[in-house]
C-alpha cells in the first residue's frame, strides 16, 4: 500500500513539474523585443528579419530607426490608438485593448531609443 502511495506521490510531483513546460511567459513580464517578436514584427519586419517576410517588404513602414522622428510620448498613445495621433492610421491596429499600459510604454520607449 505504502509503495503505490509513494509511485502516486512521484507521477503528482511529475505532472506538476511537467505541466509548466511549454508554457507562455506571462504578458507582463514580457520583454519589448518579445512584444515586437509577438504583435509588430508581422507588419513592420523587413525581409530577412525575423517574423518579415522572405522577400520584398512589409506593409507597415521601416521602424528600425523610428526614434529619430518619433519621442517614447508620442509612440505611447500611438500604439495605444493610433486614431488619437493620425486620423487615417491605415492599417495600424489599435493595441490599448490587447496590451496593457506598461508593455504599451516598454515597447514605446524600447522603439524611441531606435536611432
Amino acid at each position: 500500500m505504502l509503495g503505490r502511495c509513494v509511485v502516486a506521490y512521484v507521477l503528482f510531483v511529475c505532472f506538476c513539474a511537467l505541466s509548466g513546460c511549454g508554457t507562455k511567459p506571462d504578458p507582463a513580464e514580457t520583454s519589448p523585443q518579445v512584444l515586437y517578436d509577438q504583435h509588430c514584427a508581422k507588419c513592420h519586419a523587413r525581409a530577412g528579419e525575423p517574423g518579415g517576410p522572405g522577400i520584398g517588404g512589409s506593409r507597415g513602414p521601416n521602424l528600425t530607426k523610428i526614434g529619430t522622428e518619433r519621442d517614447a510620448e508620442w509612440l505611447t498613445a500611438y500604439i495605444r490608438d493610433p486614431k488619437s495621433k493620425k486620423p487615417d492610421p491605415k492599417l495600424m491596429p489599435a493595441f490599448g485593448g490587447t496590451l496593457t499600459d506598461e508593455q504599451i510604454r516598454a515597447l514605446a520607449e524600447w522603439l524611441a531609443a531606435k536611432k
